[in-house]
Protein backbone atom coordinates (compact mmCIF):
# COMPACT_ATOMS: atom_id res chain seq x y z
CA UNK A 1 0.00 0.00 0.00
CA UNK A 2 1.21 3.65 -0.84
CA UNK A 3 1.85 6.29 2.00
CA UNK A 4 0.06 9.23 1.61
CA UNK A 5 1.75 12.21 1.67
CA UNK A 6 0.96 15.44 2.48
CA UNK A 7 3.23 18.39 1.18
CA UNK A 8 4.21 21.34 3.06
CA UNK A 9 6.32 24.87 2.70
CA UNK A 10 8.45 26.07 5.52
CA UNK A 11 7.75 29.20 7.17
CA UNK A 12 7.39 32.55 5.08
CA UNK A 13 10.64 33.88 5.42
CA UNK A 14 12.77 30.74 4.53
CA UNK A 15 9.84 29.97 1.86
CA UNK A 16 10.22 33.61 0.02
CA UNK A 17 14.22 33.25 0.36
CA UNK A 18 14.24 30.01 -1.14
CA UNK A 19 11.63 30.20 -4.14
CA UNK A 20 13.36 33.66 -4.55
CA UNK A 21 16.67 32.01 -5.59
CA UNK A 22 15.16 29.58 -7.29
CA UNK A 23 13.48 31.43 -9.96
CA UNK A 24 16.43 33.98 -10.03
CA UNK A 25 18.25 30.92 -11.21
CA UNK A 26 15.47 30.91 -14.01
CA UNK A 27 15.61 34.24 -15.18
CA UNK A 28 19.39 34.24 -15.39
CA UNK A 29 18.85 30.84 -17.60
CA UNK A 30 16.01 33.31 -19.74
CA UNK A 31 18.62 36.00 -19.69
CA UNK A 32 21.72 33.26 -21.07
CA UNK A 33 19.07 32.56 -23.71
CA UNK A 34 18.05 36.16 -25.29
CA UNK A 35 22.20 36.73 -25.37
CA UNK A 36 22.20 34.16 -28.54
CA UNK A 37 19.57 33.56 -31.23
CA UNK A 38 20.44 29.54 -31.22
CA UNK A 39 20.02 27.24 -28.75
CA UNK A 40 22.96 27.65 -26.39
CA UNK A 41 24.38 24.82 -23.86
CA UNK A 42 25.06 27.03 -20.82
CA UNK A 43 21.83 28.48 -20.69
CA UNK A 44 19.79 24.72 -21.11
CA UNK A 45 22.60 23.63 -18.14
CA UNK A 46 21.03 26.78 -16.25
CA UNK A 47 17.82 25.50 -17.27
CA UNK A 48 18.20 22.11 -15.73
CA UNK A 49 19.66 23.62 -12.02
CA UNK A 50 16.63 25.62 -12.04
CA UNK A 51 14.25 22.43 -12.87
CA UNK A 52 16.40 20.45 -10.00
CA UNK A 53 15.63 23.62 -7.79
CA UNK A 54 12.09 23.59 -8.72
CA UNK A 55 11.39 19.79 -7.86
CA UNK A 56 13.62 20.00 -4.69
CA UNK A 57 11.68 22.30 -3.57
CA UNK A 58 8.35 20.93 -3.80
CA UNK A 59 9.63 18.00 -1.87
CA UNK A 60 8.88 18.56 1.20
CA UNK A 61 6.04 16.50 2.55
CA UNK A 62 4.63 14.58 6.06
CA UNK A 63 3.87 10.85 6.24
CA UNK A 64 2.18 9.39 8.93
CA UNK A 65 3.39 6.17 10.12
CA UNK A 66 1.45 4.11 12.97
CA UNK A 67 3.91 5.57 15.47
CA UNK A 68 5.66 8.38 13.60
CA UNK A 69 5.46 11.57 11.78
CA UNK A 70 7.66 11.84 9.41
CA UNK A 71 8.77 15.33 8.54
CA UNK A 72 10.53 14.81 4.90
CA UNK A 73 12.37 18.33 4.33
CA UNK A 74 14.73 19.41 1.74
CA UNK A 75 18.36 18.83 4.12
CA UNK A 76 18.58 15.10 5.25
CA UNK A 77 19.70 16.64 8.85
CA UNK A 78 16.48 18.07 8.79
CA UNK A 79 14.24 15.20 8.40
CA UNK A 80 12.47 14.23 11.43
CA UNK A 81 10.88 10.92 12.81
CA UNK A 82 8.38 12.25 15.47
CA UNK A 83 7.11 10.01 17.86
CA UNK A 84 3.04 10.72 17.60
CA UNK A 85 2.35 10.63 21.21
CA UNK A 86 4.66 13.54 21.74
CA UNK A 87 2.91 16.11 19.72
CA UNK A 88 1.27 18.63 22.39
CA UNK A 89 -0.60 20.27 20.79
CA UNK A 90 -1.62 21.46 16.62
CA UNK A 91 -2.36 25.31 16.25
CA UNK A 92 -4.58 25.48 12.99
CA UNK A 93 -4.47 28.61 10.88
CA UNK A 94 -6.29 29.80 7.37
CA UNK A 95 -2.96 29.21 5.36
CA UNK A 96 -0.84 27.44 8.27
CA UNK A 97 -0.30 24.50 10.74
CA UNK A 98 2.18 25.02 13.73
CA UNK A 99 3.23 21.66 15.73
CA UNK A 100 4.68 21.31 18.93
CA UNK A 101 6.58 18.79 19.83
CA UNK A 102 8.95 18.49 22.66
CA UNK A 103 11.24 16.17 19.41
CA UNK A 104 11.74 19.77 17.72
CA UNK A 105 14.58 21.90 18.52
CA UNK A 106 12.47 25.12 19.07
CA UNK A 107 9.99 23.58 20.45
CA UNK A 108 7.25 24.03 17.89
CA UNK A 109 7.64 24.60 13.94
CA UNK A 110 5.17 26.21 11.56
CA UNK A 111 4.81 25.17 7.81
CA UNK A 112 2.30 26.30 5.65
CA UNK A 113 -0.14 23.91 4.12
CA UNK A 114 -2.78 24.37 1.52
CA UNK A 115 -6.34 23.99 2.55
CA UNK A 116 -6.94 20.65 0.88
CA UNK A 117 -3.65 18.95 2.05
CA UNK A 118 -4.17 20.75 5.72
CA UNK A 119 -7.63 18.91 5.89
CA UNK A 120 -6.47 15.56 4.86
CA UNK A 121 -3.51 15.49 7.13
CA UNK A 122 -5.39 16.16 9.84
CA UNK A 123 -8.06 13.67 9.23
CA UNK A 124 -5.59 11.08 8.74
CA UNK A 125 -3.65 11.77 12.13
CA UNK A 126 -6.36 12.24 14.22
CA UNK A 127 -6.96 8.67 13.18
CA UNK A 128 -4.12 7.42 14.91
CA UNK A 129 -4.79 5.95 18.27
CA UNK A 130 -1.15 6.94 19.83
CA UNK A 131 -2.03 10.63 18.75
CA UNK A 132 -3.34 12.30 21.84
CA UNK A 133 -2.95 15.91 20.83
CA UNK A 134 -4.97 18.64 21.09
CA UNK A 135 -6.22 20.50 17.49
CA UNK A 136 -6.67 24.25 18.17
CA UNK A 137 -8.36 25.83 15.08
CA UNK A 138 -6.89 29.40 15.86
CA UNK A 139 -7.73 31.86 12.96
CA UNK A 140 -5.40 34.15 14.25
CA UNK A 141 -2.39 32.22 13.17
CA UNK A 142 -0.39 33.73 10.87
CA UNK A 143 2.03 32.05 7.87
CA UNK A 144 5.46 33.75 9.64
CA UNK A 145 6.75 33.14 12.63
CA UNK A 146 6.63 35.85 15.80
CA UNK A 147 9.54 36.61 18.09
Amino acid sequence: MKKKVYHWQPELSTAIIYWSCTFGILFFSLILTLEHTRPYLISNIVLGIFFFFALLGCNRYFMIDDEYLIVHALLPVRRKKITLSTIEMIRVGPKCIEIKSSEFKEGSQMFIMTKKNKTAFLESIKEKPLFTATVIDDPDLTISKHY
